[in-house]
């Protein structure tokens, strides 16, 4: 019996995510750049700022932290696919997936922060699908509000995805009722960090301009020069198949459900957000790990679309590139501290 990696079930593709957040965790932590770490830190303002001060602390229990995010955001965006049937086959391809995109891309020398608003990002994705329902979803859509509006105390370039909240109320139609009260969740998050600033004895703005500046300092592009070569080429077999995949559900739109259409359609803006994100000023190898949000829940449709005779090689293609570009982060930090 051949193996149809399109229809993957759980304990392989749980397996996978493991294998990949292990090695990550061991071997895939590159060491920040002395000349660059001021320029960063810039990125990971208030909370963020906090994490790099831990993981700067506590290397070990700051590894053990980033490999449970990495299974939790995992584990939550396979659980979108499953509960919402979103390619008409069941398949837990997504949690491999995300694994491949977050940690064979580029980690970051701030990988703590990085992976704690992918988390969130997971979280606010999962949260969005489920305010899709009939009647009222105010839970649901505040607590994924609240989730994103966390993103940008975390990791300041991140701002741009504050814009998914009008997207999942256009597009999952709520009403007037739960916009209020998912702005409410949006805004807590920083309207509490203005109000502990005002406390200590700071301008009550200050965590506003803090995050606004640190979100457009920089040159536009610049992530693409300051990454390795290596890891420019997976950044663009990824984005590949992200555009393959829309290209094959825009081509057959109804073959899903009503439902999973308009997630599917949503996971479609996170995508061209995560993919602006990263041409901003600010972006740095951090960003990687939200890009793995939306391709791992697009990236299924091809898939699922093509034969099970080539999507298995590709699969694999993409899983041995994943674990290269992990090792390779290692030797990177070998020579780096030989040099040093």
């Amino acid at each position: 019996m051949k193996f149809d990696i399109a229809r993957q079930p759980l304990v392989p593709a749980f397996m996978t995510l493991f294998a990949l957040a292990v090695a990550a965790m061991c071997a895939g932590i590159p060491v920040p750049d002395t000349e660059t770490s001021g320029a960063v830190r810039e990125a990971l303002p208030l909370l963020g700022g906090q994490l790099a001060r831990f993981q700067a602390a506590y290397p070990v229990w700051s590894k053990f932290a980033a490999g449970f995010m990495l299974l939790f955001a995992g584990m939550c965006t396979g659980r979108i696919s499953i509960r919402y049937n979103l390619y008409t086959v069941g398949t837990c391809l997504p949690i491999p997936l995300y694994a491949i995109v977050a940690c064979g891309i580029a980690t970051g020398g701030n990988y703590l922060a990085g992976f704690a608003a992918s988390m969130l990002l997971a979280l606010a994705t999962k949260n969005y699908c489920r305010a899709f329902c009939n009647g009222y979803g105010f839970d649901a859509i505040f607590r994924a509000s609240l989730y994103l509006g966390l993103m940008p105390l975390i990791y300041a370039p991140a701002l741009p995805l504050l814009l998914l909240l009008p997207l999942a109320v256009l597009l999952f139609r709520r009403t007037f009722r739960e916009v209020v009260v998912a702005t409410a969740g949006l805004l807590l998050p920083i309207f509490t960090a203005c109000y502990v600033s005002w406390g200590s004895g700071a301008e009550f703005t200050a965590p506003l301009v803090t995050v606004g500046q640190s979100a457009i300092e920089g040159m536009p592009l610049q992530l693409f020069l300051d990454i390795p070569l290596p890891a420019f080429v997976m950044a663009g077999g990824i984005v590949l198949l992200d555009l393959t995949a829309l290209f094959f559900f825009l081509a057959d739109i109804y073959a899903a459900g009503t439902k999973p259409r308009f997630i599917l359609f949503y996971n479609i803006g996170i995508l061209v957000l995560a993919l602006t994100l990263l041409c901003s000023p600010a972006a740095t190898p951090e960003a990687f790990a939200l890009l793995a949000v939306p391709s791992a829940i697009l990236i299924p449709v091809f898939f699922v679309r093509i034969h099970r005779g080539m999507a298995l090689p590709v699969y694999l293609i993409f899983l041995a590139a994943a674990f290269a570009g992990i090792f390779l982060q290692y030797y990177i930090c070998l020579l780096y501290t030989s040099d040093a």
